[in-house]
């Protein structure tokens, strides 16, 4: 998002669980995974002060990681396959 210091992140746990930073809102979800296939469940936004652009930015992202039903690694990115690809950086610290 323009003008934004806040890139969206997914952080997840070995068991599945995953935090999703958004440019505004926080959701806690699962990640269910099975060879190349995924499936993402998201929770409840969390309740910031968020501008309109912000979230329809995060409405956005939600809305295509709902849709992602495949996923592969590229090197240090982890791209989720839908309608639309998204693409998450390794962190590398």
């Amino acid at each position: 998002m323009k003008g934004s210091k806040r890139v969206p992140i997914l952080d997840i746990d070995d068991n599945g669980k995953v935090t999703i930073d958004l440019w505004c809102d926080s959701v806690a979800g699962q990640l269910v995974v099975a060879n190349d296939t995924i499936t993402v469940i998201a929770g409840a936004k969390s309740d910031r002060s968020c501008s309109p652009e912000q979230t329809q930015g995060d409405d956005e992202i939600l809305a295509a990681l709902a849709q992602v039903t495949n996923w592969r690694r590229d090197g240090d990115r982890v791209e989720l396959i839908g309608p639309t690809t998204l693409q998450f950086r390794i962190p590398t610290n």
